[in-house]
């Protein structure tokens, strides 16, 4: 466990929280926290509670940011993002987050402990029922044996397209009895058959073709959430009867063309009602052991609220372009339906200003402040770390690499700071000792902390060191020029605006560069 992390396990405010969380008391407020603050919160109580967690968070910008955070302190987190919805026939959307997606279901549903970090509109959108996305899940192991056209048929129905070479995610090959599967954007599971008997399994590289290392099984889980619950035949018929008194007949019929062509895939986010007779949100994927963690109540329902404003905004330019209405809009649901799925899990409500919570049954207070340098700062962070030395408080400074670590070590050492530098935060019992050492690591995180419960500083200094030399600007052509003017040939007149901005510019050209 990370040392930040493990401090947290000092403070008696924390433990009992701790036990009221572990007992299902529901719901709890904490307050105080800062954006960091939160991370060390409940990246700390999965740990010491062996806890799932579930964030929401109210847009993709702060869940990104929380995301990034949190990997500092965990690997075992995902990120949810939300799905882009196709509203016209063509555009660009981005190829990543499908598997970003897909990811992020596969983890929820094979890992005990981790943390997911969504937003809430990627809650207010349907997904297939579970049960039809992993019904097909493709279980190996050595010495069992397999009939290979079932394995290529199951992989299929994953969602995996068949290739001679597998070159990226979503795809399988077969060649004689060799089956390979890409887990991942450069890493393919590879099982060998002797017959119908699988005789090896083992992970390789899809850039080299070269094997990482053996296994004994593996699962196969969906390459993307658009698995079919039906069969083509029947999800066109279905669209067929549901629009059959529409004006868009002849594109309908346009759409179950492709549809049948097998190009389904586009049209399932118009369609979606049609495809799927079952459908869940996220919170239906999380089991009831997940604690949810809500970041700023007031925010999400202000988010929420705007989300349905657009989504009516939407509609209506659909309607009077005489467009079809995509159904993964229409059914997309409100806070209020969010708030009732939130079932038999915990509820932590996140408050960053000192407010108590009314809703909650449990209030507690923690005392964060955020601490952020620049360049330009130096001589604040030297104050500020003389000071938390005289007040034995706890210093750990972050950076993102050793060369950075080392120049703020000789900075330090300059300053006479006494400090020591460890790569790795891996320490749940510090030692006590009568004077205080400041603590560089490698690591990042988006800003730095104090917290009084703990008295204990978190600084991200990588913005304040710089870790290699500056590249040379290369001039404009303009700076450039600006650098021949000889202003004693320049007469006195009266200049117009434009001219006197352009003037202002060279003389700045000549005197700035110097």
């Amino acid at each position: 466990m990370n040392t930040i992390l493990g401090e947290l396990g000092k403070s008696n405010k924390f433990t009992d929280l701790l036990k009221q969380i572990e007992n299902k008391t529901s719901p709890v407020a904490i307050s105080g926290l800062t954006d960091v603050g939160l991370i060390q919160m409940s990246t700390a109580i999965n740990e010491f509670g062996k806890i799932p967690i579930c964030i929401v968070t109210y847009n993709e910008i702060q869940a990104k940011k929380i995301y990034e955070d949190i990997k500092y302190f965990t690997d075992k987190v995902v990120l949810f993002p939300k799905k882009e919805i196709v509203t016209y026939d063509y555009i660009a959307e981005s190829k990543d987050l499908p598997y970003e997606r897909i990811e992020a279901l596969n983890s929820v549903i094979t890992k005990k402990n981790i943390i997911v970090v969504t937003t809430i509109e990627a809650l207010m959108q349907k997904l297939p029922k579970k049960d039809v996305l992993y019904k097909n899940v493709l279980d190996l192991k050595i010495g069992e044996t397999y009939n290979l056209e079932e394995v290529k048929q199951r992989l299929v129905k994953l969602g995996y397209a068949r290739s001679d070479l597998i070159e990226g995610r979503g795809q399988f090959s077969i060649r004689g009895g060799i089956v390979d599967i890409s887990i991942s954007e450069n890493i393919g599971v590879r099982i060998e058959f002797w017959g119908d008997e699988v005789d090896s399994i083992r992970n390789f590289s899809i850039t080299s073709q070269r094997s990482i290392n053996s296994l004994e099984k593996t699962s196969i889980y969906p390459s993307h959430e658009y698995l079919l619950e039906k069969s083509i035949e029947v999800v066109s018929e279905k669209i067929r009867e549901d629009y059959k008194n529409t004006k868009n007949g002849e594109l309908i019929e346009l759409d179950i063309e492709q549809i049948k062509a097998g190009n389904y895939i586009s049209k399932i986010d118009k369609y979606f009602d049609c495809f799927y007779q079952e459908q869940q949100t996220l919170l239906e994927y999380l089991s009831d052991n997940y604690c949810l963690f809500i970041d700023e109540i007031s925010k999400i329902e202000a988010r929420s609220r705007n989300i349905e404003i657009d989504r009516e905004n939407l509609i209506k330019a659909l309607f009077e372009k005489e467009k079809i209405v995509p159904e993964a809009i229409t059914n997309s649901l409100k806070i209020e339906d969010i708030k009732e799925k939130f079932g038999k899990k915990q509820i932590i409500y996140i408050e960053k200003q000192d407010i108590k919570n009314k809703i909650a049954g449990e209030n507690y207070k923690f005392q964060y402040r955020e601490i952020n340098y620049y360049k330009s700062e130096i001589d604040n962070l030297i104050e500020e770390l003389r000071k938390g030395i005289n007040e034995k408080k706890k210093i750990y400074i972050l950076v993102s690499t050793t060369e950075k670590a080392k120049k703020l070590q000789t900075l330090l050492n300059e300053k006479e700071i006494l400090n020591k530098i460890e790569e790795k935060l891996n320490q749940t019992i510090i030692v006590k000792s009568n004077e205080s050492i400041v603590t560089i690591t490698i690591g990042k995180i988006s800003a730095g902390f104090e917290c009084y419960d703990l008295n204990e500083i978190v600084i991200s200094a990588d913005d304040l060191i710089d870790g290699e030399k500056r590249k040379k600007t290369i001039s404009s052509a303009a700076f450039k020029e600006g650098e021949k003017v000889v202003f004693a040939d320049l007469k006195v007149r009266r200049l117009c605006g434009s001219q006197k901005i352009w003037n202002r510019y060279l003389y700045r050209c000549k005197y700035y560069k110097s």
